[in-house]
């Protein structure tokens, strides 16, 4: 299975991205002779943080987005991680319908609109349980899971772990 969570053009120079995969990085060196399934998860979740970040802009075949669209789309989905990013708040916010919209946004990021938001909030809470001490209930809240129990689902399915035990995984390191 392969995530990618960084989206075309994304700026992987960011300084908190940075320090997440170095931290990431590090516990997997660390855990390497002792304790290989850490060491697996780190390097994952490392992975999955800065994505497959492409050597060039992707050519969509027909009817790809524009570069001013993903910029709006991305914008818009994560102001709305918190909440819901319905995909005809998406496609309006672009000037499409919510067909095209959809079509679109699978040809230039290869995979649907849910999926992609759902990876953002995966994002976001891996980047919640790295630098702050909140609760996984709230984490969940403030990524736009309806719950903890959603959230675990969702993040054990992408991650392969429950986010309480990449917590401790990582906080043991």
């Amino acid at each position: 299975m392969s995530l990618v969570f960084a989206s075309p053009g994304s700026d992987l120079s960011d300084p908190g991205r940075n320090a997440i995969l170095t931290r990431l990085l590090s516990d997997a060196v660390e855990a390497l002779e002792c304790d290989t399934e850490r060491a697996r998860a780190s390097l994952f979740r490392a992975v999955a943080l800065i994505g497959e970040a492409p050597t060039s802009p992707p050519t969509p075949r027909g009817a790809g987005l524009a570069p001013w669209q993903v910029q709006k789309t991305i914008a818009l989905i994560d102001e709305r991680l918190g909440g819901r990013a319905w995909i005809t708040d998406l496609a309006a916010n672009v000037k499409l319908s919510q067909s095209h919209f959809s079509r679109s946004f699978k040809t230039f990021f290869g995979r649907p609109p849910k999926q992609f938001i759902l990876e953002r909030r995966i994002e976001r809470a891996l980047d919640l349980m790295l630098t702050s001490n909140s609760r996984l209930c709230d984490i969940a809240l403030a990524c736009g899971f309806s719950d903890q129990a959603h959230f675990s689902r969702s993040f054990h399915k992408l991650m392969g772990l429950t986010p309480n035990a990449w917590r401790r995984a990582t906080a043991s390191g």
